[in-house]
């Protein structure tokens, strides 16, 4: 658990008890007794003064946050399964509350929150993997914050409309640099973790430590991540390699895809581990067009200070 966490553990237990006594048996009750959850309410309120501080508001986020993961890290299993599925979205919300954020890209999908832009600096470094057919992002923060923003995705469709061009595309302040190459591993299973095959195709991957060495940036300013699934091998290779600490990662945008139910204990596990190493939630953005999908911005709790 990170140090700057550990005001909030005493009220995660408090927090903890109202969250197992009526979140996750007030869904599944038959009848519907509301005088009783007053009563309930009352009784566990009223030890608590009246939250008037930002500090104070602040701490009960995190004191949220981290009741769920202990729960969670009690009995994973038991906790995955005990979270019906409509309701797995709204497991976790934003914990922090950055200076400024803005919605970065096309208004549809393919567009990302960004927090705090002020204080990224001059050229910023953007590794965007996954292009799909939508570069609204990129362009955009290449335009408006003068980013250098390396865009990666093998597929066949998407490298046709990027001719070789190694000094990149201008865009207002900014550049554009792609390449055909996937982040890896892309899957967690044994013998098959950088097998990546696109419309038939074999398709390079690479770690993002490597993606790195092979451009020499020693730092990435913000990470985004939209690989229809990939995202969980690749995610726990890099949480587990300490890449993310190692390139002083600011951002992370991920849109993860709950396609298979045995995928949301492998998203529990994420959220955990990117909590552990100082990365909380800012925003959060359900996929209209599938509910499958849902958007999840973190930042490190340094860039927020």
């Amino acid at each position: 658990m990170p140090k700057h966490l550990a005001p909030a553990r005493a009220l995660a237990t408090f927090v903890l008890s109202v969250f197992l006594l009526l979140t996750l048996t007030s869904c599944h009750q038959s009848k519907i007794d509301f005088v009783n959850e007053i009563e309930q309410k009352d009784q566990l309120f009223q030890s608590c003064q009246p939250l008037r501080q930002p500090a104070e508001i602040q701490q009960k986020k995190t004191g949220d946050h981290l009741a769920i993961l202990k729960k969670f890290n009690q009995n994973p299993d038991e906790f995955a399964r005990g979270i019906i599925k409509k309701e797995r979205h709204y497991l976790f919300d934003a914990v922090v509350d950055p200076e400024v954020t803005i919605r970065v890209g096309k208004l549809g999908d393919g567009g990302k929150w960004i927090c705090n832009p002020q204080r990224l600096g001059e050229k910023p470094i953007v590794y965007s993997i996954g292009v799909g057919e939508d570069i609204s992002f990129d362009t955009d923060m290449a335009g408006l914050f003068g980013a250098q923003v390396f865009m990666f995705d093998p597929n066949p469709s998407v490298a046709k409309n990027f001719p070789v061009k190694d000094e990149g595309y201008e865009c207002g302040a900014g550049r554009l640099f792609y390449q055909a190459v996937g982040l890896g591993p892309v899957s967690s299973e044994k013998g098959k973790e950088w097998d990546l095959v696109i419309a038939g195709q074999h398709c390079q991957a690479k770690s993002l430590a490597d993606l790195a060495a092979s451009l020499h940036h020693a730092t990435v300013d913000i990470l985004k991540i939209d690989v229809e699934g990939g995202e969980y091998a690749a995610l726990h290779q890099i949480l587990s390699s300490g890449t993310l600490n190692q390139l002083g990662v600011k951002m992370i945008l991920v849109e993860f895809h709950f396609w298979q139910d045995e995928l949301f204990k492998d998203f529990l596990t994420l959220i955990n581990s990117l909590t552990e190493q100082d990365y909380l939630i800012y925003r959060k953005e359900f996929n209209a067009t599938n509910i499958k999908c849902a958007e999840y911005a973190f930042v490190h709790e340094s860039f927020l200070n």
